[in-house]
């Protein structure tokens, strides 16, 4: 008979890698679809970082407590770390480069 606990913990962990592909894939839309550079930047930063730590969990989950997950966690907490820097410093690059944002063409607020 099959154990409800490893059941469980598969449904959680497809659960997590389910919502880490579609924040992946909304990552790979909003880099086509947003024409501005630093829109794109809050795109990929915000999904990027959703979507590789539900994967990660995801993994986490599947594989039970062992050596690697010790390794996946130590991966998320060095994407947490890093990602908002390098985002950060992207984005600061732009700006003193000159790179403007692009201008509002349809503003849906103001009538």
């Amino acid at each position: 008979m099959i154990n409800s606990i490893s059941i469980l913990r598969e449904i959680i962990a497809y659960v997590f890698l389910i919502t880490g592909t579609y924040f992946l894939i909304s990552n790979a839309i909003g880099m086509i679809r947003f024409p501005d550079f630093y829109l794109r930047l809050h795109a990929s930063s915000k999904c990027l970082i959703a979507g590789s730590i539900s994967v990660l969990m995801g993994c986490i989950v599947l594989e039970g407590i062992s050596y690697i997950s010790l390794k996946l966690i130590i991966i998320i907490i060095f994407l947490l770390i890093t990602n908002p820097v390098a985002i950060h410093a992207i984005a600061h690059f732009a700006y003193n480069y000159s790179i403007k944002p692009q201008k509002i063409v349809k503003n849906d607020i103001k009538q």
